[in-house]
Order: structure tokens, then sequence, then C-alpha cells
């Protein structure tokens, strides 16, 4: 059924689920550390992806090329899309990090332009610049904003984006070998999981919390739909193109900005600053696909 959709309404139904699952994440760490909500949804979504993969259709012929892609795109998403980013949502809160990790696109045309011989026309270099000059709009504190948040943890959600950045193009490595969604899916979730559990002792952060019946809800809910979105960008991925079908993913930090100031307005701070970096940063993305 998938595979009748096209790329690009695929990549926006993911979008909008995405949103909707980091919004859930987020109140779970409202009682829970970054750590623990990450390996608790990772762990939640790993199953549920095992499940679809075996109830949908098996790949009988695993060649050792694509798994090693997809091993890779694994280790990638857990120490970057995971942890890194779910640590960023809770020092400098979810709006500022969905709207700067939205740089992933540059580090992904950086990387083509580097590995794959592209070129960097005026669109591009606009678009790049656009997105450059949103993130320091981001971090702008003006009377709006008293709230005291070190410079450095402004890099997180940035290297967190190169590592997804990079994790886009190793996806089509992969499907090279192995033309299968759910089963790339799942393999990568499985090594992302296990990549978190080998992370964790070394942080400071202890695997605990204070659980509840709300928490739960958050993460379980936030497992389905983080899913759904993962299902439907990697089978997006597989049939079209990066430049067509990565930007329209963007458009989930409008909505992400949206819910934080609808359902965390005490923790977080949406400035008139956050609300025109957002939309300069996502103005960028635009441009650098137009240009592509």
């Amino acid at each position: 059924m998938l595979d009748t959709l096209h790329p690009s309404l695929l990549a926006l139904i993911s979008a909008f689920n995405i949103a909707i699952a980091r919004t859930l994440y987020r109140g779970a760490m409202l009682s829970l550390g970054p750590g623990t909500t990450a390996l608790a949804s990772g762990s939640i979504t790993l199953v549920i992806v095992w499940i679809f993969y075996f109830f949908t259709g098996r790949v009988e012929h695993w060649p050792f090329q694509g798994i090693a892609w997809f091993v890779i795109v694994g280790i990638l998403g857990g120490l970057g899309g995971r942890y890194l980013s779910f640590f960023s949502i809770k020092e400098i809160g979810l709006a500022r990090t969905s709207v700067l990790m939205q740089t992933s696109l540059v580090w992904s045309t950086g990387m083509a332009i580097v590995l794959l011989g592209e070129r960097l026309n005026l669109a591009i270099g606009a678009g790049t610049l656009a997105i450059m000059a949103g993130s320091i709009l981001l971090v702008h504190r003006g009377k709006e904003d008293p709230t005291e948040t070190p410079f450095a943890y402004y890099l997180i959600p940035l290297a967190a984006a190169f590592f997804l950045g990079l994790s886009h193009l190793l996806r089509k490595f992969g499907f090279f070998w192995i033309n299968s969604a759910p089963l790339g899916l799942s393999i990568s979730n499985t090594v992302s999981v296990l990549t978190m559990i080998v992370i964790l002792p070394f942080t400071k952060e202890r695997m605990s919390g204070s659980w509840g019946r709300r928490p739960l809800l958050c993460i379980v809910a936030g497992a389905l739909f983080n899913f759904t979105s993962a299902l439907l960008f990697w089978t997006a991925v597989r049939r079209g193109e990066l430049v067509q079908v990565v930007p329209v993913t963007r458009i989930a930090v409008l909505l992400m900005i949206f819910t934080s100031w609808l359902f965390f307005r005490t923790q977080e701070k949406i400035t008139a600053w956050v609300v025109y970096g957002g939309l300069l940063s996502v103005t960028g993305v635009f441009l650098v696909v137009w240009g592509k």
C-alpha cells in the first residue's frame, strides 16, 4: 500500500507523525531523563518494527553489505538521532532543538558536494546562509527570554544533525543491497537501541525517574507515532530522491513549535526570535532543495 503513495506525500505524513512523537516524548521527560526516555521509547519501537517486518513479508537474502550499511545507520541514529537530540530537548527546549536540527540538510548537501561531486549554486548557498542566520536568531536572548542557557548546549543539536544528515546518505547505500524498508528499519533500530545501552552507563544520568501513568502513556504513544513516521520515511527514501524527501520532513519543525507552545508554555519559551529563526531556517531548507 505504501508503494502506491508518492514519496513526497509519505514524507509529509511522516513529518506530522514525528512532530507528535517528539511532543509526547517531551511530556515524558517532565518526569524522566533524556536517556531513560530514549531507551524506553526505542525499545518499544524496536518490538513494533520487528513484528511489522515478520507479518508483512520477510526478505530471504540478506547481503552483508546491506546489513553493514544499516548497522552504521543504527549507530548514528542511536548516538545522534536519539540520545543527543533528547538531551538537547531537555537542556535548550523542543523548539530550539527542532529548528537547529534542520541543519541536517546542510550536512547532507555538503557531503553530497564533497563525496558525490555535486555543485553548489546560488540557491543552495543562499539557503545555507539562511539556515545559519536562523540558527543565530534562535540563540539570541532578548528581553522576552531571560533563560540562561550555556552556548555550548546549542552545539548538541548541531552534532545530532550531522549524524542524521550522514545517515540519510547511508540509507541509500543500504537499499542498493537490501531493497526493503521494514528490514532496514528493523536492523538499524536494533543497533540503535544496543548503542544506547552501551552509551548510557558512561553518562551521568541514572536510569530512573518518576515513573507513572502519564510518562508511560507518553512513551508508548510516542513510540507508535515514531514507528509510523520512521516506516513512512524509510519507504520514501527507498522510492524517492533525498532532495525530494528530506526537505518535506522539515515541515515538522513548524508543527513542533506550535505544539511546544500549546502544551509546554511553562517549559518552552517561544519568543519572537525563535519564530523568526524557525521561519528563516525552514525557508533556507527549501531554497537548498529548490537549488538542487
